[in-house]
């Protein structure tokens, strides 16, 4: 799966655009200004599903050049230096989640927007406060997944006048950072913690 950064060439802002399905020309829509993109990838080849690795001699072996699947040698068996084996493609899935008040709120793959809980509240991910400082859509978090298995977060407000803050630092329209495990979140006057686990 690649991943491409694009510009947005009407607001400017930073996009993470993941080619999934392996697609020569990608469409997708900005967050801030819904403006709609056309990004390029080259065909991309299809990945292996498995791992080879030489597994280190002992005293008894297995035929020289002999493969075995799912590491399982004959029984009394050791595989000598040329016999390969093959391991599944195991990738550590990580999850992102935001904390507030004891409660953990997911946080899913792709744009989420987070906001007050209310009626009339479009956030994807609402937060249990009566903090009026705080907007039914207040923030984006914009979550992918990195062809090592790690998680890349990044924070944007959401077209509020509300004050947006992580660590301290204000964050001014247009901006976008980069979210790392416990991260303090300041939405209005309700601070919320970043987990990755």
């Amino acid at each position: 799966m690649e991943v491409k950064r694009v510009v947005c060439p009407n607001c400017k802002a930073i996009l993470s655009v993941k080619n999934t399905k392996n697609e020569l020309v990608k469409e997708v829509h900005c967050p801030n200004c819904r403006s709609t993109l056309k990004v390029n990838f080259e065909k991309q080849k299809e990945p292996l599903e498995a791992h080879t690795y030489i597994v280190p001699q002992k005293k008894q072996q297995v035929d020289k050049g002999e493969t075995v699947i799912g590491g399982v040698f004959p029984t009394g068996t050791i595989p000598s230096p040329e016999a390969t084996q093959m391991a599944p493609d195991v990738k550590k899935s990580k999850r992102a989640s935001l904390m507030y008040g004891g409660v953990v709120y997911p946080l899913a793959e792709g744009q989420n927007i987070i906001g007050r809980k209310g009626t009339t509240s479009k956030a994807t991910v609402q937060i249990g406060t009566d903090d009026m400082y705080m907007s039914r859509q207040h923030a984006t978090i914009v979550l992918s997944t990195l062809p090592d298995g790690s998680l890349k977060t990044v924070l944007s407000n959401y077209q509020n006048k509300n004050a947006t803050s992580v660590d301290g630092q204000d964050i001014e329209p247009g901006d976008q950072i980069r979210l790392t495990d416990g991260n303090r979140i300041t939405m209005g006057r309700t601070t919320l913690i970043f987990r990755i686990t």
